[in-house]
């Protein structure tokens, strides 16, 4: 048996020598299953990030069997765990997108930004669907409303004006709710009117036809004359778009606009609104019956008056229904109290009423893993509250009813009441899949949880512990969830700090689960301008580092775009380390950035080609241009020109890509010749070539492309016609047990043909 060598393995050598012979030392120095797994996170052998994993350079692990290294390629080695991962590639850049989303709380991804006053740009927001859930369902309608649906009907654009409490803001969603047909945008109230037109004129693509737009009180409106409004009103016109500008009463300074303008005159009384708040969450039976208390509505009205005050109203009715919905009954001592707390911000108002260690533990493990699997959620917050309960020895003495209370009550709380306290909610999983996802009803509340327990209270080692345990969790989705919600946003909150404790030491770590938290974990911290200057040197100095792991860590970050404008060259540069570790980063690296812009796809490889052909790097650019073979898939579903013979739900990428793009053709072939004639990485050739096939079994129409793809690469070039050969043997052994008769027919019957050609 063939195995590798020591740490920082070479991969460098002629294409097609022999593989090398094992050499002295201890495990290679890379990726997952390489090395000895850390200790677990809070069990006191060691604090999260403190110091690097595994022995100090240059000395072996403890426990490690010096005689039988791990392989540097074929089965059991990091190569070829990485080529026989299907659109695993795709899958990551999936839920890193996911959890971008979460911790960027109600922005939209990609590339959707307005442009705001100043030149700054800022990534549209979608409306709350809680505001928009309460302005749908307990909306109380003024007299006002049908001429306004009118105007904005007749004008694209309108502006409503009117006294603080007299409902402005619902009004306009109401009235967008109403008018336009795609998503609702929330804009920033330092927008710039004219870019933003210039944006809808230009047919972009960044802002889809029939959505809305609801702008609060902007701050440039003393200067919005009729000019920008005609011109926004067109800009509008023409991408069937709406919009509802709101002001106060004399904000607005160009005569000229009035014609734009509708007054609100009139103001629901603050009673109906609780009422109309009150039918929505409870039912109408339980709202008229709370309302026929005389106590109750007199407190209404003690706290709100008879002045227009709609938000309030709701505000008093929210809190109103927590109260009946928890414990049956209003406290109208705790209402007096609440209302005279409204004046602080609402979040922390609810955030600080959180009552114990268990719910705060499962409001953080929502924000961190918001719309994941409940069972992933429930058992982090399980995790996070052992770790925040005290855990000081104690004698429990009986209470009152004799009985001796329990430190853990796992069935005090049922789910459904733990959502509601949580302002959060369950949803089926997508694709009919059986089970259910949890997330906050308010897609801003994860970032400002995160953010509350992070500055607020002295348990920062214990959540970044918490989070430590969570990115090597056997679901990737849960560890791309805990190191890009999680540590990125404290990384953006706390460089520094984060840096030292957690970036520093897992970007020189054995194990690469954390190498890959590093980068998910940059990804979003970067967003922060500072941060991102601060990081690139960062990663630079691992970039220059000479052991495997920093590089290979900052293959990985710049795979995501983090800090480089030009990934791919910064990518090209590490082909030539000798290292099988870095050259699986790289890999992964490179799938990354072609799973998230498939227009990259011909510079990748242009560069693995070029890659290929050197000495120095020949192999790592096969095996990278493996690991992207196999990892970046396409949905079938999403194709633009469709697939209607598609019988599988997903093809290999840079398979579909070559069969559509002539440009693309010549170095994939190249490249595959390369790689099935490269005895190192023979078996990850095979792997992922045998993994098209086994897709293709199914899929008539992915079977046509591969039979293209044998015949390009077998013509005028015997030897890798007879290694296909000799694949195709191999789908219909005997003793496989999953055959590929129909594959390896098409193959042979090309083969045949080629054959015959010469």
């Amino acid at each position: 048996m063939t195995v590798g060598t020591p740490a920082g393995a070479p991969v460098a050598g002629s294409a097609g020598g022999s593989r090398p012979a094992a050499g002295p030392g201890g495990p290679g120095a890379g990726g997952a299953g390489n090395a000895p797994q850390p200790p677990a996170p809070g069990t006191g052998q060691e604090p999260a990030g403190d110091t690097p994993d595994g022995p100090p350079p240059g000395q072996p692990a403890a426990g490690a069997d010096d005689s039988a290294p791990p392989p540097q390629s074929g089965p059991g080695a990091e190569s070829y765990e990485a080529t026989g991962q299907l659109g695993q590639g795709s899958q990551r850049r999936g839920h890193l997108q996911h959890a971008v989303a979460n911790v960027e709380g109600d922005m939209v991804g990609g590339d959707k930004y307005v442009v705001l006053l100043g030149g700054g740009r800022r990534r549209l927001r979608v409306l709350s669907p809680l505001i928009a859930e309460r302005v749908r369902f307990a909306y109380c309608a003024p007299a006002d409303l049908p001429d306004a649906r009118d105007a904005l009907t007749r004008q694209r654009v309108l502006i409503l004006r009117g006294a603080a409490g007299y409902g402005k803001s619902a009004m306009a969603v109401r009235l967008l709710l109403g008018a336009c047909r795609g998503t609702l945008y929330h804009l920033d109230s330092g927008v710039d009117f004219a870019h933003l037109a210039e944006q809808l004129e230009n047919d972009t693509g960044a802002i889809e036809h029939g959505a809305g737009f609801l702008l609060e009180r902007p701050d440039d409106i003393a200067n919005l004359g009729r000019d920008t409004y005609e011109k926004v009103q067109g800009a509008l016109s023409q991408a069937d778009a709406w919009m509802v500008v709101t002001v106060a009463d004399g904000e607005l300074a160009d005569g000229e606009l009035l014609a734009a303008v509708r007054d609100l005159t009139a103001a629901p009384r603050p009673l109906d609104v609780v009422r109309a708040h009150l039918r929505w969450r409870l039912t109408e039976r339980d709202a008229d019956r709370l309302l026929a208390r005389d106590e109750v509505c007199d407190v209404i009205g003690e706290l709100l008056g008879d002045l227009p005050a709609c938000r309030q109203a709701g505000d008093l009715a929210a809190a109103l229904s927590e109260q009946f919905d928890l414990t049956g009954g209003v406290d109208l001592d705790r209402l007096r109290e609440h209302r005279a707390r409204l004046e602080v911000e609402d979040f922390e108002i609810w955030a600080e009423s959180l009552p114990d260690a268990a719910a705060r533990s499962f409001a953080l493990a929502l924000a961190v893993l918001n719309g994941l699997p409940q069972e992933d959620v429930a058992e982090a917050a399980r995790s996070l509250r052992e770790r925040l309960e005290d855990d000081t020895p104690y004698v429990r003495a009986a209470g009152p009813d004799g009985r001796v209370p329990r430190s853990v009550a796992p069935f005090e709380t049922p789910r459904r009441r733990q959502l509601l306290r949580l302002r959060a909610h369950e949803l089926d999983k997508p694709d009919g899949e059986p089970g259910k996802v949890l997330e906050y009803k308010d897609p801003g509340y994860a970032r400002r949880v995160i953010v509350h327990a992070w500055t607020q209270y002295e348990i920062q080692g214990e959540l970044l512990d918490w989070l430590a345990e969570l990115v090597v969790h056997p679901a990737e989705q849960v560890r791309v969830c805990a190191a890009a919600s999680g540590l990125g946003l404290l990384a953006a909150e706390a460089y520094r700090h984060i840096e030292r404790r957690i970036l520093g030491p897992w970007a020189r770590s054995d194990n690469a689960l954390r190498r890959s938290a590093v980068a998910y974990a940059l990804s979003v911290a970067c967003q922060h301008p500072w941060v991102r200057e601060q990081a690139a040197a960062l990663v630079d100095g691992w970039y220059a580092d000479e052991r495997p792991a920093p590089r290979a860590t900052a293959a990985r970050v710049h795979g995501l775009g983090a800090v480089s404008d030009r990934p791919v060259e910064e990518l090209a540069r590490l082909l030539a380390v000798d290292s099988v570790t870095v050259a699986v980063a790289v890999g992964l690296a490179l799938a990354d950035l072609v799973a998230a812009d498939p227009n990259v796809t011909g510079s990748v490889l242009s560069t693995l080609r070029a890659g290929a052909e050197e000495h120095r790097s020949g192999r790592a650019a096969t095996l990278a241009f493996l690991i992207v073979a196999a990892q970046v898939v396409v949905e079938t579903k999403d194709i633009e020109t469709g697939a209607p013979g598609a019988a599988t739900p997903e093809w290999p990428t840079l398979l579909h890509l070559a069969h559509r793009r002539p440009e693309l053709r010549d170095p994939f072939v190249r490249l595959w010749r390369g790689a099935l004639n490269e005895s190192f990485f023979h078996d990850e050739a095979e792997q992922v070539i045998g993994g098209w096939a086994a897709l293709a079994e199914r899929d008539p129409e992915l079977r046509e492309m591969l039979r293209l793809l044998v015949g390009a690469i077998a013509h005028g070039d015997v030897r890798s016609g007879r290694i296909l050969r000799g694949c195709a043997e191999a789908w219909t052994h005997p003793d496989r047990i999953v055959r590929l008769p129909l594959t390896a027919a098409m193959v042979h019957a090309q083969l045949d043909l080629e054959r015959v050609g010469r």
